[in-house]
């Protein structure tokens, strides 16, 4: 198949974003549809040696840069400055490697080490790209975006909360496209997964959630006593061991199934009839694609609760159910059978769930990441 002609030769596209899958998986996506569309674009790709990314990225065959970078507002004076420290050292790494690559635009997704890139960028005259996947913009994303040439948002709502003068396009967020082209039906011939099951699928995150895991192992037991239930479970790598040490996992080895991380998690989803999660916006895009309902914990952990309020929005549109934290053990299990339980009602909360969902979000970043690389002089061969 012929790739698409309309992108600049030779157009240098720098992407960074951090720390969590909901800020590295959407600049993958870009990566791999720039990259599908054209035979001469050169993208490099600026995160931190601790992030998801440096796992991530190199198994997208896109070329990785590692940067310092940490949280500077963490509680205690210690933490602050040695935020600070890290901050100040990655912006000075990232000018240095961005005078070197001389990038053409750079687009970013958010995640602590996005602040010294993006700050970077700027006085470099690099035009800066500024992507929100949440309701409400995070700290570092309010400050770049007075650098911006433009803000890309996933919700109307959250150009409320930038500053004034503010260039706003409101895109969706871009999932990847083997998210939304999986076949239901061999995603569950792959996994070994009948066509009669009911199969929930719980994730943490890339870093897992104990509130999450803790309402999983309580599906989980239930399962044992539901043939027509099936069980996929991400704990997070660093948490399985403790999530996992009382399970009976001696029964229905191809029914329920637990693991640290799911590398395939396309595929899974194309396999899934309802999700357990965080509302991260990840796994919220995710699910709107595949037109899945929810059952949302979202993390009050979060800084200026961001995860909070982007369940809200899901719950008001009748796309999940949302169940506070402090309510999964009294709350957790009942929410997951509902809708276990419930065909139509899964039915109506996934087609609520397809209606957040924007199936242009990409051809919109690609086309803003473009007209913004076409903004700065073409460099001289």
């Amino acid at each position: 198949m012929a790739k698409p002609t309309g992108h600049p030769p030779g157009l240098r596209i720098a992407l960074s974003g951090g720390g969590s899958g909901g800020h590295v998986y959407p600049a993958l996506a870009v990566a791999g549809r720039i990259l599908s569309a054209s035979d001469t674009a050169e993208l490099m790709y600026i995160g931190t040696a601790a992030g998801l990314e440096a796992d991530l990225v190199p198994r997208s065959g896109v070329r990785f840069h590692a940067i310092h970078a940490a949280a500077w507002l963490k509680p205690g004076l210690a933490a602050k400055v040695r935020g600070v420290w890290s901050t100040a050292r990655g912006t000075w790494e990232a000018w240095r490697l961005l005078a070197r690559l001389r990038p053409d635009v750079l687009l970013t997704t958010g995640g602590y080490v996005t602040g010294p890139v993006g700050l970077a960028a700027s006085w470099l005259r690099i035009p800066l790209v500024v992507h929100e996947q949440n309701v409400w913009p995070g700290l570092t994303n309010r400050l770049l975006a007075r650098r911006a040439q433009v803000v890309l948002t996933t919700y109307a709502d959250t150009a409320r909360h930038l500053p004034d003068k503010t260039v706003v396009r409101v895109t969706g967020y871009p999932v990847r496209a083997s998210v939304v082209e999986s076949d239901r039906e061999a995603a569950r011939r792959q996994l070994g997964l009948a066509p009669e099951w009911v199969v929930v699928v719980g994730t943490g995150g890339s870093q897992g959630a104990p509130a999450v895991n803790t309402l999983m192992a309580a599906v989980w037991s239930a399962a044992l006593d539901r043939p027509d239930w099936a069980v996929v479970w991400a704990t997070g790598a660093r948490r399985f061991e403790a999530a996992t040490a009382h399970l009976d996992r001696t029964r229905d080895a191809l029914r329920l199934r637990v693991a640290p991380y799911v590398y395939d998690l396309d595929v899974v989803l194309a396999a899934a009839d309802v999700v357990v999660g965080r509302a991260g916006a990840g796994t919220l895009a995710e699910a709107a694609a595949r037109a899945l309902p929810l059952v949302l914990v979202p993390s009050p952990h979060v800084s200026e609760h961001h995860q909070e309020r982007n369940a809200a929005v899901w719950a008001e549109r009748g796309a999940a159910l949302v169940v506070a934290e402090t309510e999964v053990g009294r709350q957790g299990l009942s929410a997951v059978a509902a809708l276990m339980d419930d065909g139509e009602r899964r039915r109506a909360m996934g087609q609520a769930a397809r209606g957040l969902h924007h199936p242009d979000a990409l051809d919109r970043i690609v086309s803003a990441v473009e007209d913004a690389a076409r903004s700065r002089p073409r460099r001289r061969a």
